[in-house]
């Protein structure tokens, strides 16, 4: 009996565990239609949740911090596009962070 019930525990357990790393942080980014040296990023979660105020880090390629953005309350930031190339982390602290390359930028 008290192998099944171990057994029950775990199961529970691991839906658990399941369920709190169902979301993940996201970072979209786009130029803004108005001024191309202006970028509109949103940070958020899976589960269609806004981060609200976060910090958006810009790096260079060769891993030189260029910003530190702190988002709207909405998860919205408004960052002047960097010269050359970059990438910008939201990092949730809980999971792997979401990066936007400059690369993705259309």
């Amino acid at each position: 009996m008290r192998h099944i019930i171990s057994r029950v525990f775990g199961a529970i357990a691991l839906m658990l565990s399941i369920k709190a790393f169902a979301h993940f942080p996201t970072l979209s980014c786009q130029l803004d239609s108005n001024n191309k040296q202006q970028l509109i990023c949103t940070a958020g979660f899976s589960d269609a949740s806004l981060a609200g105020e976060v910090s958006l880090k810009v790096y260079s390629y060769d891993d030189e911090l260029l910003q530190s953005i702190t988002t709207k309350s909405d998860g919205s930031a408004e960052i002047p596009k960097p010269q050359g190339e970059f990438y910008i982390v939201f990092d949730a602290g809980h999971e792997t962070p979401a990066e936007f390359d400059y690369a993705e930028l259309q």
